[in-house]
């Protein structure tokens, strides 16, 4: 019996300590995914303005270990320009997507003393967030301008820079703001997301006229600390998250008007894989 008792108390410090171990981030779904690749003309071309219509699809993982999914369609017109070394991009968008959430239970624990040290113990009630598909949608604005260095069927857009502003809607903004404090380490409390980032991308033409490029991209969320709430027993531990940051490398080819990309995301608490087409409407 004391045996059995013993092995019944480990099973339940091992099972509170994985529970324990787990931690709770609602982020923003557009965190890392917001920035997808907008094409621009070559400044070796004749073309210096060109309109686009961008069509993409985003999948990932976000929160916590990536426990939770985010799967996103996204719209956009665009408008792009060359004004000799400088080249220019601005877009309207729309997103639409699903953000689905695994089964989330957040405890606060004390440790009991003597031949229990080990072993935590609630300390009050466990908030449960259950597993489920919550819709969302976004809407805003993107821009950037790079500085471009080009040379025969090479060029160079050195030194870029690049934000986008978005507001958010749907039920998954409505459960986040819902939500107690308590109900997880960090949760985003606001719709509206405003990222910056740098970026370089390194373009070559083939002689069969195909463009090839590859771009690198980073930066973070300029939101305000004050848009997420934080949980009063782990405020130390979660001040650390802040800046959300993110990197994207990115591959895109072009044919006459039709160009497509890959696009990989590597953010605060959101991973993913993007693609998408983009057709040149017109030209001047």
């Amino acid at each position: 019996m004391p045996g059995k008792y013993l092995s019944g108390l480990l099973c339940i410090a091992l099972l509170n300590s994985c529970i324990e171990g787990r931690q709770g981030y609602f982020l923003s779904p557009n965190n890392s995914n917001s920035i997808p690749y907008h094409p621009i003309p070559l400044h070796s071309d004749s073309i210096h303005n060109a309109l686009y219509i961008n069509g993409g699809y985003y999948i990932g993982n976000a929160n916590y270990f990536g426990f939770d999914q985010v799967s996103v369609g996204q719209l956009s017109i665009q408008r792009s320009n060359n004004f000799g070394t400088f080249q220019a991009y601005y877009s309207a968008n729309i997103n639409l997507g699903a953000y689905n959430i695994s089964d989330f239970y957040n405890c606060h624990y004390r440790y009991a003393g003597g031949w229990f040290s080990s072993i935590p113990v609630v300390e009050d009630t466990i908030y449960h967030i259950p597993g489920h598909g919550k819709f969302f949608g976004s809407y805003g604005l993107s821009g950037g301008i790079n500085i471009v260095k080009s040379s025969g069927r090479h060029e160079w857009r050195a030194l870029g820079i690049e934000t986008t502003i978005q507001n958010e809607f749907g039920n998954y903004s409505d459960l986040r703001k819902s939500l107690p404090d308590s109900a997880a380490n960090v949760i985003f409390r606001k719709t509206l997301t405003v990222t910056l980032g740098l970026y370089t991308d390194i373009i070559w033409k083939s002689r069969h006229q195909m463009v090839f490029g590859l771009k690198f991209s980073g930066g973070f969320m300029l939101n305000s600390k004050s848009n997420y709430s934080q949980m009063i027993t782990d405020i130390k531990a979660t001040q650390n998250i802040f800046p959300l940051t993110y990197f994207s490398p990115c591959f895109h080819v072009t044919r006459e008007k039709i160009t497509g990309f890959v696009q990989l995301n590597f953010g605060s608490y959101a991973d993913g894989f993007q693609a998408g087409f983009i057709y040149r409407l017109s030209k001047k």
